[in-house]
């Protein structure tokens, strides 16, 4: 773990800015060589005080004009077709940063498009919800947003999360998180006992036998305790049929998941994570970094423990 103290910090920032001519907080967080922003932010509470106590103006991360100058650009080509598809594009700011920039009655004047005013109930989601599962066998919350502009804020401001309204549309959840109140060592007598119980007497239970005699822990909430269910064979006196080669490794989950936090400037929530195609299931990733908390995660893949 790298340790870190504001006079360091600042010396990184103004070494960025020195060898990038700029200094943002994307930039930033795409140099190496340098902690991240979230870091920065923890020992100076904001981006901007950091920027004041290195030297650098208060003001604005962008050139407005230049990036009036891109955004026209993307919007001839139809790379942006709403506002908020800046989201997605590389090299460009977040919808919210621009929103701070100019109120929307200002985009329209600026961009020459009209912003949607989007007034929701949980009833007209649902309804366009609809409208896209009869166009595709699978709906997922990126190819909701996609098609409706819908966002993740929307979705909790009326059903708390992704699954919660999955359940809502009397669909099945991604993932379903489960509370451990039991030991370690509890955890191994359990699956010791149940295994002796069915016969099982010398490989232990599979994660079959698990669903079938429910087992009170899924195979995923085993693995992140014990690494793996072959772990916990051994923990429990039980001998090993074969050894299984992950295909992931804890290693390259970190850096698969800060790429992505650089990418979208943020922490992935658990829901975002299991949408995102370019990512293992949460499972795995707890699995690997045995915890069933995606914050644990995140703190390991920043350096914030």
């Amino acid at each position: 773990m790298k340790l870190y103290n504001k006079e360091k910090i600042i010396k990184q920032m103004i070494s960025h800015y020195n060898k990038n001519k700029t200094i943002t907080m994307k930039s930033f967080n795409e140099d190496k060589n340098v902690c991240c922003s979230t870091t920065v932010k923890r020992y100076f509470d904001t981006w901007n005080n950091a920027k004041i106590e290195a030297g650098f103006t208060s003001g604005i991360e962008y050139n407005r004009d230049k990036l009036i100058k891109l955004i026209k650009e993307k919007i001839k080509t139809k790379e942006i077709r709403r506002i908020s598809d800046i989201d997605r594009i590389e090299g460009l700011p977040s919808y919210k940063y621009i929103k701070k920039l100019w109120t929307k009655e200002e985009m329209e004047e600026i961009f020459k498009v009209k912003i949607k005013r989007y007034t929701y109930t949980a009833e007209n989601i649902s309804e366009q919800y609809n409208c896209i599962k009869e166009k595709y066998e699978k709906v997922t919350f990126k190819l909701l947003k996609k098609e409706t502009g819908i966002s993740a804020g929307t979705i909790r401001k009326y059903f708390k999360s992704w699954n919660k309204f999955l359940e809502y549309m009397g669909e099945k959840p991604n993932h379903v998180i489960t509370s451990v109140i039991h030991s370690n060592e509890e955890l191994i007598e359990l699956y010791r006992k149940m295994s002796i119980k069915i016969g099982k007497e010398i490989y232990g239970a599979t994660s079959r036998d698990l669903k079938e005699y429910n087992f009170p822990y899924s195979k995923s909430v085993l693995a992140s305790r014990f690494t793996s269910l072959n772990h916990l064979r051994k923990l429990a006196g039980f001998e090993i049929k074969r050894e299984i080669i992950p295909k992931y490794s804890r290693q390259g989950l970190k850096l698969m998941l800060y790429t992505n936090y650089k990418k979208y400037g943020r922490k992935l929530t658990q829901t975002e994570i299991a949408e995102n195609d370019s990512l293992p299931n949460p499972s795995s990733i707890f699995y690997h970094f045995q915890t069933t908390k995606i914050s644990d995660v995140w703190k390991e893949v920043l350096n914030e423990k």
